[in-house]
């Protein structure tokens, strides 16, 4: 009844409401089997909203307020810790069409955008004027909002800082429909960043942009542990003031890291060790590094052109997921001198499991380090239920080790205690309390009432805490047991039509960059989402008319396979995918009709195109 109620008080604002809709919105890049997560929270929401503008977005959460509803934002999706599932129902706010870049100021070097926009967007108007991002994350292709309420740290992270440091000013939207325009300056602004969306709704961002550097010029170290890199780490960080440089970025790659670099472009071109990725901007600052070089006579360079390779693919870190097809993650922010002891540990924790544990490492700052600790399995197999596990074991040794989870989510949330200390907790849930009185945003999760049932008991620290840690003792014995009775995971060497399928990150890159998407704001067109509705086929579940029909509204213009994180042969999988398709349904002359006659009349296609060129 509350959400009959909310439908007649929403007005024109659009709705998504078909299950096959929805479900879209009840996971995130994250692959848990489902019935684990159907047995824990009630993920399908009820209902989906796309606003066309911030006050829709007001009207939305007043509304929602009013009737005690749920409401989770949600953004391009990448992240795979659950931070915009939703735990109880209810209405998911989707701001990824809310992609707007409003105004770009080339005197005070600063751009004005809506939620949704996009990292590469931004990127591409502001090198038209000169200037370009300070810091960004992984995938270009999240959302502004996204990254300022989950992340903060990734590329080019040791030079700018924090995504908070280069923020003018935030647009939210609190749980009772106020809305607030704040800057780095007042007291609440922390609040909004970096905390999942728990205390307000991020609508509008002013962020600050550099100028164009005069080029790039990153170098490939090689060592032969990774004792001996993070070594070379701390003496770096302690030298650049003295010797007048200081890295963009500074990233550390473990052996099987690079060895899978090798496997997925069938080359050597990487030795296979340890590396350390240094990136510079500026001339001065490399003819620097260079003499520091000099001095050590046991350092071992890559060659440029290797160098170059990398750093260029810096924006595809889940390639290595073709090699799965299914990927499962950690990540941890943990003190620099502790970095090395914890790749260590979590390797073993791994190899107990008969996993290989790959290390991705982003250099925050003099004294932490921003850890991915990922692994390749199978979802399709009986296996991957100790597989799943073995994420959570991965962050408590890292936390026993002084490291605190980057991000809760669902998934983190037993972790609250490491990542906030006593009086913190009790301050952001007394702040909780005066700006989301009615408790709509999140609940379930970090700050809010915590869930019923199970979930409950699963995720209340006091008792997966002691539950982890006594997974992580007993490794040794579980995981070689595990191992013996289901055997290892093993990597592929090519992919067929099935594999591709469950090869896709679900980063949502795709949507980004997609014409289809952006003239009909349906997920089910882009690459991800026919993907989606091609595992339901092999999965052998319904699908629906209107799936099948969204499988054909395509321009077939590659921008999704230009831009694929797996790099998958995307044009190959829809002429399968769409006679599979046809052979069931038919093909919908007429919709594809409409719809490129929709798309030629699009401004905001014709936007899109003018922007790009």
């Amino acid at each position: 009844m509350k959400i009959d109620e909310f439908r007649k008080m929403a007005g024109d604002i659009k709705i998504l409401d078909k299950t096959a809709e929805r479900e879209i919105y009840s996971h995130d890049i994250g692959e848990l089997p489902p019935i684990i997560t159907k047995m824990l929270f009630k993920t399908l929401p009820d209902l989906v909203i796309q606003p066309k503008t911030a006050d829709e977005v007001k009207r939305v959460v007043e509304y929602a307020g009013k009737l005690g509803i749920p409401v989770v934002t949600r953004g391009a999706a990448s992240w795979g810790f659950g931070g915009v599932i939703p735990a109880n129902s209810g209405i998911v706010i989707d701001l990824s069409p809310f992609r707007k870049i409003l105004s770009l100021d080339t005197d005070q070097k600063t751009v004005t955008v809506e939620a949704g926009a996009r990292w590469g967007d931004i990127d591409t108007v502001a090198k038209k004027k000169g200037l370009c991002l300070m810091t960004y994350p992984s995938s270009k292709f999240s959302t502004v909002g996204g990254w300022i309420s989950t992340g903060g740290y990734a590329i080019n992270s040791y030079k700018y800082g924090h995504i908070s440091r280069q923020i003018v000013s935030l647009t939210v939207i609190t749980g009772t429909g106020e809305v607030k325009k704040l800057s780095p300056a007042d007291g609440e602004f922390n609040y909004f960043v970096s905390t999942e969306g728990e205390f307000g709704i991020v609508v509008e961002a002013t962020i600050k942009l550099r100028d164009i550097p005069p080029g790039s010029y990153p170098h490939l170290l090689y060592f032969a542990s990774d004792e001996a890199a993070f070594q070379f780490i701390r003496r770096l960080v302690v030298s650049s003031v003295s010797q007048q440089f200081q890295p963009n970025t500074i990233r550390f790659l473990d052996e099987s890291h690079v060895e899978d670099t090798n496997k997925i472009m069938r080359t050597g071109i990487f030795k296979k060790s340890p590396a350390v990725l240094v990136e510079f901007g500026s001339p001065d600052e490399e003819r620097n590094f260079n003499e520091y070089l000099t001095r050590d006579k046991n350092l071992e360079e890559a060659p440029g052109y290797v160098a170059n390779y990398l750093w260029n693919e810096r924006l595809f870190g889940m390639k290595t997921k073709r090699l799965g097809p299914t990927i499962l993650a950690s990540e941890i922010v943990i003190p620099l001198e502790k970095a090395a002891a914890y790749i260590g540990k979590a390797k073993n924790i791994g190899k107990n499991f008969g996993v290989e544990v790959c290390i991705d490492s982003y250099i925050i700052d003099s004294r932490k380090a921003l850890i991915m600790a990922t692994f390749l399995c199978d979802s399709r197999k009986r296996k991957y239920y100790m597989n799943v596990p073995l994420v959570a074991m991965l962050t408590r040794a890292a936390v026993s080790m002084g490291a605190e989870p980057y991000g809760l989510g669902l998934w983190n949330s037993a972790f609250i205690n490491d990542l906030y200390g006593k009086e913190k907790r009790r301050e952001l849930k007394a702040f909780k309390a005066r700006v989301d009185p009615y408790n709509i945003f999140n609940p379930g999760k970090a700050f809010s009432l915590r869930p019923k049932g199970l979930s409950g008991i699963i995720f209340r620290p006091s008792v997966f805490r002691p539950l982890t840690k006594l997974l992580v003792i007993t490794s040794p014995v579980i995981g070689k047991f595990v191992t013996v009775v289901l055997g290892k995971d093993k990597k592929i060497d090519s992919l067929n039509y099935e594999l591709s399928i469950h090869a896709c990150a679900k980063c949502g890159n795709c949507m980004a960059v997609c014409p289809a998407y952006l003239v009909t704001n349906n997920e089910e067109v882009t690459a991800k989402g026919k993907i989606a509705i091609a595992r339901k086929l092999l999965d052998g579940r319904a699908v629906t008319t209107e799936e099948a029909d969204a499988v054909f509204m395509c321009m077939r213009c590659k921008a999704c396979e230009d831009v694929c994180q797996t790099n998958l042969d995307l044009m190959k999988l829809w002429e399968a995918l769409e006679k599979r398709i046809e052979a069931k349904f038919g093909r919908p002359v007429q919709q594809v009709e409409q719809f490129l006659t929709d798309v030629d009349a699009s401004k905001e296609y014709w936007s899109m195109i003018d922007r790009n060129n």
